[in-house]
C-alpha cells in the first residue's frame, strides 16, 4: 500500500475518532455544540463509527 494511501486513511480515522468524541461530549455534557440537536449527535456518532469501519476493512483488504 502506498504511503500517501495509509496517510490518508489514517487521517479519516482520526478526523471520525474525533467527531465521535465531541458528538459523545455534547450529549453527555454539552459542551462542544450546547446540546443543540440530540438527532444530530446520534447521526454524527454513526457516522464517523461507519467511516472507522470502513477504514478498518481497507486495512485488511490491503494486508
Amino acid at each position: 500500500m502506498s504511503t500517501g494511501i495509509r496517510r490518508l486513511l489514517f487521517a479519516s480515522a482520526i478526523a471520525a475518532g474525533l467527531v465521535a468524541l465531541m458528538s459523545i461530549t455534547d450529549m453527555i455534557v454539552g459542551v462542544p455544540f450546547a446540546g443543540f440537536s440530540t438527532m444530530m449527535d446520534v447521526m454524527f456518532l454513526l457516522s464517523s463509527l461507519l467511516i472507522i469501519y470502513m477504514v478498518r476493512q481497507c486495512f485488511q483488504e490491503l494486508r
